[in-house]
């Protein structure tokens, strides 16, 4: 039988965690709700383009499923290289597609790479993942 970690402290812990991460919810809905028709249009816009940015991300590297077994026949990485440049390169196109503008200053081409970052490493990961599962 298995039990969780951490005792007493450690559900008091994520309790007032629970409570802190949904009073930053409410405080962020109540922020949102606030703003002039405009601002919260954007806000909103924003939101949702992200959210399906994400999807297409996160669902884009399992269609690799298909044909993994083909990439690995071929038994060069150089085949996983180009399925890994054309995944990144797609996950690029779709978020470039979905800006309404283009990144102003420092920090949001930033947080722009560093997403893009993490999208490329999820890519890999995923493709790992799937040629394992293939045999290879």
């Amino acid at each position: 039988m298995e039990t969780s970690g951490g005792g007493i402290l450690g559900r008091v812990g994520e309790r007032v965690l629970s409570w802190i991460a949904l009073g930053l919810v409410a405080l962020a809905v109540f922020g949102v709700i606030q703003m002039g028709p405009v601002a919260r249009g954007a806000v909103l816009s924003a939101i949702w383009r992200t959210g399906l940015w994400l999807v297409i991300v996160a669902g884009l590297p399992w269609i690799g499923q298909l044909f993994i077994g083909r990439l690995l026949e071929v038994g060069t990485n150089w085949v996983g290289v180009i399925l890994l440049a054309v995944l990144t390169l797609i996950d690029i196109i779709a978020g470039i597609s979905l800006l309404t503008a283009w990144p102003v200053g420092f920090w949001t081409w930033f947080a722009m790479l560093a997403i893009l970052a993490v999208a490329a490493v999820y890519n890999y990961l995923v493709a790992e993942y799937l040629a394992e599962q293939a045999g290879g």
